[in-house]
């Protein structure tokens, strides 16, 4: 079997948490780091990522993660074309870029589907807003 070319603006379905079967992921750009080589930045759309900070309690996209072409392999299932065009993840990325070179962040290497069940630990971590 040969390996899927990702690419930026690419949207694909993959192995979601249940109840978020509709969520995608959408590749937004390609690095290649020193250290962790073939780096993707992807948005998570469609998801309902616990967080309490927010009115509701759900999340419904993470915007930025940086991961390796491992999670990518993992996790993604069928090329569904071109996603969207927003930037809101350049955020993310700008916040990641400047921890990554300063040595305070790193790469997920888990299925996408783990990351999102470790970002709702960390935020339930963070504690309940009064």
């Amino acid at each position: 079997m040969t390996r899927p070319e990702f690419a930026p603006g690419q949207a694909w379905t993959y192995r979601t948490r249940p109840g978020e079967e509709a969520s995608r992921v959408v590749i937004r750009k390609k690095d290649i780091e020193p250290e962790d080589g073939e780096v993707f930045h992807i948005s998570i759309l469609g998801v309902k990522l616990r967080n309490h900070r927010l009115p509701g309690g759900l999340q419904p996209a993470m915007h930025h993660a940086a991961v390796a072409r491992t999670t990518l392999d993992q996790s993604l299932l069928a090329y569904e074309g071109d996603g969207d065009d927003d930037e809101v993840w350049m955020d993310g990325y700008a916040v990641w870029r400047q921890a990554y070179d300063n040595g305070d962040a790193g790469v997920f290497d888990i299925p996408v589907s783990e990351i999102l069940g470790y970002i709702e630990m960390v935020i339930a971590a963070s504690g309940e807003v009064n």
